[in-house]
This record gives structure tokens, C-alpha cells and sequence, in this order.
């Protein structure tokens, strides 16, 4: 369809040179004619405002149908169903404003995917913690129905009565988990990654690891280059590195060293914190960042819920960078967090 505009120059111009024409010619003829009738003078005049009626008719016309297929591709957006009425290879205005909503649109119905993502995602995590929660709870109710029992011993109460401490204490670390990775989700887009020395951050998560490193007899040593930059928000970026350093802990052997290396790429910064204990099979290294995922020595012997690997690896995600493990030479297991340098 052709561009309306032009269309409308076309009858602008071709009203614009039948009223000079027009013009020209009664000029003409009252030149002939010494006097011109009130007769001919009304019938000039007629014809002028028809000229302008039919020019009008016509430009409102089009105005109108650009409008109606203006309002047809409105509505198409609203439908859902984009619906291009312009042509994008000429240079019009009106093609320059379709593709401008087309990108609003766009834009919009981008936004609204991920917000339903994000409620899928929060709704996922709250029925995993309802699954997670429901077992400390059960058992706590089991435990509890024991007490009431007469004939029991008072070791035995002593030995339900630790039980169920251990439970309750296992609720704490779910709700304290829980609660970190809710506020994670919702403070998402207040991640400031900003270019700042990475020394510091590592120190402040090694000193708050440091109470139950040095009671389980482990020692942390720093290496590498303790000069390099990194792109990172420092607040969130410590909670990382705190929950790698407490696995550590947790997973370690006791008595042996927890290393803390730094390396520079030309691109990002490396950050490898290295742990002597049982070596994680390959085939758990994609299960092992997951929501509530535990091993199953772990599930068993040691505390925790499941949660640190996975806020980690979602901090540094949401900064550009990225977490990996590999084995430390057959004797223990490294976890290598990348940040940007810019």
C-alpha cells in the first residue's frame, strides 16, 4: 500500500495547482470582460470550495484508514499476535513507529516471561523447602510422642531429647538458608558488580570461617596474587566465598590445610579454594549445585541443608562469571570461582 503521506502531498499539490489554475483563468476572463456578474463570481467561488471539500474528503480518508490500521496493529499487541500493517523498508514515519512498539512489545513481553520465571522459580523453591521441612518436623513429632512414655530411662530421655535438639537445629539452617536465597531472588537486580581489589573480600570470608576452621583443626592458607581487581559486588561475593570455605570445612579432613589461591587471566580472576577429603565422584558434579542437594555421606554425617552450593553458584552467575570443581591431585577437591576483571 503506498505510503500515506505521499498520498497526501499528491492531493495537497493537486488542490494547490487547480485553485491556481482556477485563479489564473477567472483572472483571465474578468480581464476580457469589463464587468463579471454576481452570477459567475458566486459560481468561481462555488467551485473553489469544492475543490477544497473533495481535497478534504480525501485526505481525511486516508487519515482515517491510517488511523484504523494504526489501531489494528495496537490491538494486534494486545492480542498477542504482532501484526506488521507498515512497511519496514521505507523510510516513513509510520513504519519507524510500528517497529518502535514492535520493540516496546517485545521488550514487554520479555519482561513478563521472566517475571513468570521468576514466580515458577520461587514457588519451586517454597514446595521443596515445604518437602524439606517436612522430615525434621515428622521426626520431632515421633520424639516427642517418646517423652511421654513412663518407663523411660533417663538416658534414654537424654538421647531423645539430643535427637530432637539436632532437629530443631536443622530447621534453623533451613530457614536461615531459605531466607538468604529469597532475599537473593528478590535483591537480584541490586547486584552492583564494581571494579575493586579482591584481597579484601577473601580475607573478611576467611576470618568469619576461621572460628570453626581452627576448632576442627584445619589451617587456611592464602596464595597467588593478592594484587589482582576484579568486577564483583563485594556483599554478595563474600557469601559465596563463605559457603565455599565452610564446605570446606565441613567436608574436610581435620587437621589438614584449606589453601586459598588467586590467579589472573587476561580476562577474569580466579579463585580457588582447595580441601583434603573423600574426592566427589564426576558423575554428582552437575547435581552438586542444585537446590537441597546433598551427597549421600553428607546427608548422613554432616550438617547443612543443601543450600551453600547453590547460592553460590547463583551470585557469581548473576555477576557474569561462573563456579567449577575438579579433583585436587586425587586427594581432595577444588572449587574455582571466575569473576570478570571489567
Amino acid at each position: 500500500m503506498p505510503d500515506s503521506s505521499r498520498m497526501i502531498r499528491r492531493i495537497v499539490g493537486s488542490t494547490a495547482g487547480i485553485w491556481l489554475i482556477s485563479l489564473l483563468a477567472f483572472c483571465s476572463y474578468c480581464q476580457k470582460k469589463d464587468c463579471v456578474s454576481a452570477w459567475e463570481a458566486g459560481a468561481f467561488g462555488i467551485w473553489m470550495i469544492a475543490v477544497f471539500a473533495i481535497s478534504y474528503v480525501l485526505i481525511s480518508r486516508i487519515v482515517n484508514k491510517t488511523m484504523e490500521r494504526v489501531d489494528d496493529c495496537i490491538q494486534s499487541l494486545i492480542d498477542g499476535q504482532p501484526d506488521q500493517q507498515f512497511s519496514t523498508e521505507e523510510e516513513s514515519l509510520l513504519g519507524k513507529f510500528q517497529m518502535q512498539i514492535l520493540k516496546l512489545y517485545r521488550i514487554m513481553d520479555r519482561s513478563r516471561e521472566m517475571q513468570e520465571q521468576k514466580r515458577g522459580e520461587l514457588a519451586e523453591m517454597v514446595a521443596d523447602l515445604v518437602h524439606q521441612v517436612n522430615t525434621p518436623l515428622t521426626n520431632i513429632q515421633l520424639y516427642c510422642s517418646f517423652l511421654t512414655q513412663d518407663d523411660l530411662t533417663e538416658t534414654d530421655r537424654s538421647q531423645i531429647c539430643q535427637v530432637i535438639d539436632s532437629q530443631v537445629e536443622k530447621l534453623g539452617w533451613f530457614a536461615d538458608g531459605f531466607g538468604k536465597a529469597a532475599r537473593l531472588e528478590g535483591d537480584v537486580m541490586k547486584i552492583r558488580p564494581e571494579t575493586q581489589p579482591v584481597l579484601d573480600t577473601v580475607l573478611q570470608a576467611i576470618d568469619q570461617v576461621a572460628p570453626k576452621a581452627q576448632k576442627n583443626g584445619n589451617e587456611v592458607d592464602l596464595l597467588g596474587d593478592k594484587k589482582m581487581n576484579a568486577c564483583y559486588d563485594r556483599r554478595w561475593t563474600e557469601e559465596a566465598l563463605f559457603n565455599l570455605l565452610d564446605n570446606a570445612v565441613k567436608y574436610g579432613r581435620k587437621e589438614s590445610a584449606i589453601v586459598v589461591e588467586l590467579t589472573a587471566y587476561s580476562m577474569f580472576v580466579r579463585i580457588d579454594i582447595k580441601n583434603e577429603g573423600d574426592v566427589i565422584p564426576r558423575k554428582d558434579y552437575n547435581k552438586l549445585f542444585s537446590r537441597f542437594y546433598r551427597g549421600d555421606n553428607a546427608a548422613l554425617v554432616y550438617e547443612g541443608v543443601g543450600l551453600g552450593l547453590y547460592l553460590a553458584r547463583k551470585i557469581i552467575m548473576e555477576q557474569g562469571g561462573y563456579i567449577k570443581v575438579s579433583p585436587w591431585e586425587k586427594k581432595g577437591n577444588i572449587f574455582s570461582i571466575f569473576l570478570r576483571k571489567r
